[in-house]
């Protein structure tokens, strides 16, 4: 009898009694049934024989034996009690010839519960196994908004594919991520092979997050090896050994601790001006004068300009850039980039070719520009997207919500009827402060003024992108810049004309070449390192009209007095005088969303996801959008519905 053993595993019980004593928090395993008293189970589903994962075993079913062991399960009773020989005797057993019978426990939240088998599971723990065969019957709570819940159903519907219950994650979405970042379809069965090799990876993995100390970041090693597969093959991963795990996992690191920060995006709302040297140091040190190497830059487009006025504008801003520097600057371009199919490749070739700054100007680039700043960590990557958590990877975007202000107060003063349309995109990042925006400049001038919402990436009513069916609505805020021409395609703020055409009357200026040329600047200058020092966050550029990267273009069909109005307006957002979002503001529910005496922070403006409460419409869900490359935008950087206050 290892009475020996048994006292080994008594110590380890004791200082985890002492440590959560320490801390306040009970000494001894949770019981379910304790925790199941102020909630509603839905079902109870028997899914009968599993291997359970033995750290996701978190207490027992009921209170009977819960303070004979420390919540790590390690025993607390002295030695010469009956329940450490049994305990002793269990161990010996399983020296010998292994524990044979399963454990029969509860699942809730994705967490375990022993109803049969307590001393079992306290030896295997001990002795470091990783999973047992256990039957199980589930208990699923019900479904409600709390991020806890939500992220457990998302669990339910990743498991009947996968049959993977040993991962979990803090944010929502990442089980459908977690399904594409394996190379698996949404809907794809996983076969009995995918989870042999997908366990060996994980626990492989999860040893050199451990190992690193990642069990004090407050994550869980399902958050950190999502980051790991968004710079690292998953093909590439599952024949790494652990000293290449560990290797690669420490060149992004910083991309794992970033997770851990509430305000994970570090918002750059303005260039940084760096002084010109004055003359006379350039005459008095020669080498100042002297010709550098030119910054060798490269843009990757995914269309290209005689299909896109999306490429053309980047394409303008790039020349107006090169223009800017001349000599300083080598810059060239790749077009008609394929995300997800050659992107990668073109990446990688570019910089093998001695690029030092990539500019991806299609968000969809976003996870290719991942894999090549693991590669290439002294390249300066960047990506036209907005509120990605990539210290590695920068991303620009201009503030378009405050040229939404004005095309709403146009649309206000023009129209002869209080509704009005707008097309939209995409619900991404950005997308509901512009509508916001342009409904709050509408109602500055109509009081009475209402936004009907329609979405070009969805179909039903909810698309119907050229207002057919509202012969009423005559004025429409369209796409920014167009690639087709027709229906609902047309640029800017939009009026109806006979015959089903539209006139426009105004459309916003993405100023590229501003921010193209203020981002090199910083480059040449040195402000770059600078944003960069200490802030740990990723840098995302998101200029304004303060910056003169947006603007507004009048057609002459608006009359001076309102364009002398607009003119105004414009001055003021960009001296920050003028707040679009001024005032005590409602979302459609109702809610107060901001009293009359605060102010929308940039981050607050930048993830908004509600709708003010003149509009008509709503932000889609993923799985009303049509277009497989759109919802993939969206699995990147979507915005949901928020919940009601």
């Amino acid at each position: 009898m290892s009475f020996e053993t048994y006292q080994q595993a008594l110590r380890a019980g004791q200082k985890e009694y002492r440590a959560c004593v320490a801390r306040g928090v009970s000494p001894y395993l949770a019981v379910l049934d304790d925790i199941l008293i102020n909630t509603t189970i839905v079902r109870q589903e028997p899914l009968g024989l599993v291997d359970i994962p033995l750290d996701s075993i978190a207490g027992t079913k009921t209170r009977g034996r819960h303070t004979a062991f420390a919540p790590n399960y390690m025993p607390l009773l002295n030695l010469d009690t009956e329940f450490a020989a049994k305990w002793s005797n269990l161990s010996d057993a399983h020296m010998e010839e292994g524990i044979q019978v399963p454990i029969k426990a509860y699942e809730f939240m994705n967490r375990f519960y022993v109803e049969e088998g307590n001393k079992r599971v306290s030896v295997l723990k001990f002795s470091g196994g990783v999973s047992f065969p256990g039957s199980f019957t589930r208990l699923a709570p019900q479904v409600s908004d709390s991020t806890e819940i939500r992220i457990y159903y998302e669990f339910l519907d990743f498991y009947s594919l996968s049959g993977v219950n040993y991962i979990w994650f803090t944010r929502e979405g990442s089980f459908a991520k977690l399904q594409n970042a394996v190379c698996k379809a949404s809907g794809e069965r996983w076969s009995a092979d995918d989870r042999k090799k997908f366990f060996a990876f994980f626990y492989a993995f999860r040893q050199q997050f451990e190992a690193l100390g990642g069990g004090r970041l407050g994550l869980t090693a399902g958050d950190a090896v999502l980051v790991y597969l968004s710079f690292y093959r998953y093909a590439d991963s599952l024949d790494a050994t652990p000293a290449v795990l560990r290797k690669n996992l420490e060149k992004i690191w910083d991309e794992v601790t970033v997770l851990t920060q509430p305000d994970a995006v570090e918002l750059s709302l303005k260039p940084q001006i760096q002084p010109e040297q004055p003359p006379l140091l350039k005459k008095l040190i020669p080498s100042l004068n002297a010709r550098p190497e030119p910054l060798k830059i490269v843009f990757l487009h995914e269309n290209n300009a005689q299909t896109s006025a999306w490429t053309r504008a980047h394409g303008e801003g790039r020349m107006a850039m090169k223009n800017t520097f001349g000599y300083r600057v080598e810059v060239s371009h790749h077009n008609d980039v394929q995300p997800g199919v050659d992107d990668a490749a073109r990446l990688e070739a570019v910089l093998r070719n001695g690029a030092q700054v990539v500019f991806t100007t299609s968000s969809q680039m976003m996870p290719a520009c991942l894999k090549a700043a693991a590669r290439y960590p002294d390249a300066k990557i960047l990506n036209c997207s907005l509120n990605m958590p990539h210290p590695s990877v920068r991303t620009y975007y201009p503030r378009m919500y405050e040229a939404k202000y004005l095309l709403g107060m146009l649309a206000g003063i023009l129209s002869q009827q209080d509704t009005v349309g707008y097309v939209a995109n995409y619900p991404i990042y950005g997308t509901p402060a512009s509508i916001n925006a342009f409904a709050l400049g509408l109602r500055a001038v109509r009081p009475q003024g209402k936004v009907c919402l329609r979405w070009l990436c969805v179909g039903g009513p909810d698309g119907r992108a050229d207002f057919a069916d509202r012969p009423d609505i005559m004025l429409i805020s369209g796409r920014d810049q167009s690639i087709l021409t027709g229906p609902g395609q047309d640029p800017g703020l939009v009026r109806r004309a006979p015959g089903g055409s539209f006139e426009t009357l105004a459309q916003p200026v993405w100023r590229w070449d501003v921010i193209y040329q203020e981002i090199v600047r910083s480059i040449l200058d040195g402000t770059w390192k600078n944003e960069e020092a200490g802030t740990g966050r990723a840098i995302n550029y998101w200029w304004g009209m303060s910056s003169r990267a947006v603007s507004v273009r009048y057609s002459s069909a608006v009359p001076d007095g309102t364009l002398q109005l607009l003119m105004l307006a414009q001055q003021q957002i960009a001296a920050g005088l003028l707040d679009p979002f001024a005032g005590e503001l409602h979302g459609q529910d109702g809610a107060v969303q901001k009293t009359a005496d605060q102010r929308f922070s940039a981050r607050e403006l930048l993830q908004m996801n509600w709708l003010a409460d003149n509009v008509e419409g709503r932000l889609p869900s993923i799985d009303e959008i049509t277009t497989p490359t759109v919802r993939h935008l969206v699995e990147l950087q979507g915005v949901s519905q928020a919940s009601p206050k």
